[in-house]
């Protein structure tokens, strides 16, 4: 590898005077930076991005932390789609990203802090905690910018972005009470301490009034976002069901995965005896039989999204009352998991 030193021998400028005109500081005139370069380029030389940073305190990396997990596998397929259009993002913008996945049991002792100084970044995204995770906390008290995804925190260094909960819950409500006819309708939602679960409560809430007139009965369950939770609570509560005549709408498409499995279990076919519509548009959501009608996200905006606002903070360009990005976008995608009541 040619090194600065390299190109001060085959240049005869110093190493000093070479460093500053590859970072083509205003004290070297543009003759001395021409020559420079010139030989730079003949030689291959390549600049060292990690020592440049640890010089001016900007590695131009940021992290991406994450707690989700599906499964044995440390990610699920929405966060790595998110994480690779973060990535995407960040190399056009001339910044480079790395994904750490938080284990509570392996990390637990290890302070937000920490995970920044041991890989020199320059700022986090956190995406896959709640709210009042002790990560979370120490990642807005700190100067660090952070930008949370579905995390409703922000301050003068920190934002967050999140889809437009509110449209896909009006989506869920218009697509199976008014164009599919059902007039019973389940909503399984995640855990309470979730952030995200409160845009979804007020949402549903709106949604349940705007089409009141279609219901004669409406229940909500908690699923606690999890497939096992989902089957778990439908199980238990099992005298809601009513067969052929209730839609049931899930907050998560793992929860809607955990509903069908429960639903053919207890002896009923989807969508012939129930429809049930789920949400995030995860892969796997089109791979299950019958796959799961869901409101998708956009994964690859959100993660865009994402990395703007992490660079507009780093650079002081945000201020504390814009600190997110709360609408985008989603759409329905109609599978096999539902159908439209008066077709049969």
């Amino acid at each position: 590898m040619v090194t600065i030193r390299d190109i001060a021998k085959l240049s005869g400028y110093s190493v000093t005077t070479v460093s500053r005109a590859l970072n083509n500081h205003d004290d070297v005139n543009q003759e001395t930076k021409a020559a420079i370069r010139t030989i730079a380029d003949r030689e291959g030389y390549a600049p060292n991005v990690l020592a440049q940073g640890l010089v001016n305190r900007d590695s131009k990396t940021f992290g991406f932390i994450s707690s989700n997990a599906v499964g044995s596998l440390p990610i699920d397929n929405f966060t790595f789609l998110l994480f690779m259009k973060s990535l995407e993002q960040a190399n056009v913008l001339g910044y480079d990203i790395v994904m750490i996945y938080y284990n509570e049991e392996i990390h637990k002792n290890k302070s937000f802090k920490q995970f920044i100084a041991e890989r020199n970044l320059t700022g986090a995204i956190l995406q896959g905690f709640d709210a009042d995770d002790p990560l979370c906390k120490q990642a807005l008290e700190s100067s660090i910018p952070t930008v949370f995804i579905d995390i409703g925190l922000s301050n003068q260094t920190s934002g967050y972005v999140v889809s437009d909960i509110e449209k896909a819950a009006d989506i869920g409500f218009k697509y199976l009470l008014e164009n599919c006819g059902y007039r019973n309708l389940l909503f399984v939602h995640g855990s309470l301490e979730s952030w995200v679960t409160s845009q979804w409560l007020a949402a549903v809430e709106k949604a349940e009034n705007k089409y009141h007139s279609y219901l004669d009965s409406f229940n909500m369950l908690n699923g606690h976002y999890l497939l096992s939770g989902a089957q778990e609570v439908l199980k238990v509560n099992s005298e809601l069901l009513k067969p052929k005549e209730m839609a049931i709408f899930c907050a998560s498409d793992l929860m809607g995965i955990g509903v069908l499995q429960t639903l053919m279990n207890l002896g009923y076919k989807v969508p012939e005896d129930f429809s049930v519509l789920g949400y995030d548009g995860m892969d796997i959501s089109q791979y299950v039989t019958p796959s799961l009608s869901t409101v998708t996200q956009h994964p690859g905006e959100l993660g865009a999204q994402a990395i703007n606002l992490l660079i507009e903070l780093k650079n002081g360009n945000k201020d504390v009352d814009s600190q997110s990005y709360r609408d985008i976008d989603v759409d329905l995608i109609i599978r096999d998991s539902t159908r439209e009541l008066q077709k049969c």
